[in-house]
């Protein structure tokens, strides 16, 4: 949760800095500039990866502990279950020397009684073997007496056994449970962070293409790495930006939301518009395919976040301006094709089992003013949210 948040505030410091320095950034991005950032990319990958294999050591630490304290559990009930059995068996020896105590306790009165010398004429070899006999008994007697103390103490030893061993169960259920909550937090950055890196892996195989495919064409016109891009390979004027598809209705708006599968709050870089699957999405101006990024593997389920992408590099009123179309179910465009209104770049997703961040059918669509995400509305006309439109012009 604190992760989370920290990431919201995060977002929000970004979101000031950018609205103070947008206007400042007036300078169009560079071959140099894509290469840096390519460099960035290849950095948060290796990020995430030391990230996940940190958490995947806590991880199998928790587990291992998980485990010992099962058996240690599992051990005090086997005691537990030991003692118990040892008291019933004490409880029964008690029972049995407690009769014969009685049967000789019982044998003595007679003898110490009126009918002794009866008993000694009839029973008795001799006195002197009278006098053995009541001897015997009463050792006996003592002998039982302080057998049967000391299994007394016995039952009572293991009753407090048992106690203590409850009392480790206890702790160790206690354990357990702050363990398996501490495994879930873990379990769920796990989660995070293997989104984050196939999301962030996605995204650095489409900049390692973007930048391969800048520095032929970088070669090809003879421009330096300083060089703009726009300027370089001659992306094509236009006068704004038009809608991506001629008929829907915006249903997320661009900014800080919460996310819609992935339950927190997130940055929305753009805005989603409802439209049926396999609807074409166009060019929203004329340019130059500069990067796209296709699901890694569209048959596994929660592969991707965002889906098949398009960028779309144009030249607006001579500054550098991206538009994205993002959860795309089809691309019908190649790295570096230049494109017109009337291009169509793909047909719509979204929905689709790969694409863990939809919840149904839609396009996303982004703008990016020299690699900063901004607000659609402030260059395409859209009505107001759930407004149904049927056209690409304002």
């Amino acid at each position: 949760m604190m992760k989370r948040l920290s990431k919201i505030i995060v977002l929000i410091v970004s979101m000031s800095l950018f609205v103070i320095f947008i206007d400042a950034a007036s300078d169009n991005t560079t071959l140099k500039d894509l290469k840096n950032k390519l460099a960035e990319d290849q950095a948060k990958v290796d990020s995430i990866n030391k990230e996940k294999d940190k958490v995947a050591k806590k991880i199998e630490s928790i587990e291992k502990d998980l485990a010992t304290i099962e058996k240690n559990i599992e051990d005090c009930n086997d005691k537990i279950d030991a003692a118990q059995k040892k008291i019933e068996e004490l409880k029964i020896d008690i029972e049995l020397k407690q009769l014969e105590i009685d049967n000789l306790m019982t044998f003595k009165q007679i003898s110490e009684g009126d009918n002794v010398y009866l008993e000694y004429i009839f029973n008795a070899k001799s006195f002197t073997d009278f006098i053995y006999r009541v001897s015997i008994v009463e050792q006996l007697s003592k002998y039982n007496d302080e057998l049967i103390d000391s299994m007394n103490l016995l039952i009572k030893e293991n009753e407090e056994a048992k106690k203590e061993l409850n009392k480790k169960i206890d702790e160790n259920e206690k354990n357990i449970i702050n363990l398996n909550k501490t495994l879930k937090s873990y379990n769920l950055s796990m989660d995070d962070l293997v989104d984050d890196h196939k999301d962030a892996k996605e995204d650095l195989t489409a900049s390692k293409k973007e930048v391969e495919a800048y520095e032929k064409l970088y070669k090809k016109y003879g421009c330096k790495e300083t060089d703009t891009i726009i300027d370089c390979i001659d992306v094509p004027y236009a006068d704004g930006l038009t809608r991506p598809v001629t008929f829907g209705s915006v249903t997320s708006e661009f900014g800080l939301r919460l996310h819609p599968t992935l339950h927190y709050y997130r940055m929305h870089q753009g805005i989603d518009i409802a439209v049926p699957m396999g609807t074409k999405v166009y060019a929203s101006a004329a340019g130059i395919v500069s990067k796209i990024t296709t699901v890694a593997n569209p048959n596994k389920a929660n592969s991707s976040c965002g889906g098949n992408k398009v960028y779309v590099k144009h030249r607006i009123n001579g500054k550098e301006y991206t538009t994205v179309y993002m959860h795309l179910h089809t691309i019908s465009v190649k790295l570096n094709e230049y494109v017109t209104l009337n291009t169509v770049v793909g047909t719509s997703g979204g929905g689709e089992k790969y694409d863990y961040c939809t919840t149904g059918p839609h396009l996303h669509f982004g703008v990016q003013y020299v690699g900063n995400y901004v607000n659609p509305r402030n260059y395409v006309s859209f009505p107001a949210k759930y407004v149904r439109f049927t056209s690409r012009w304002n």
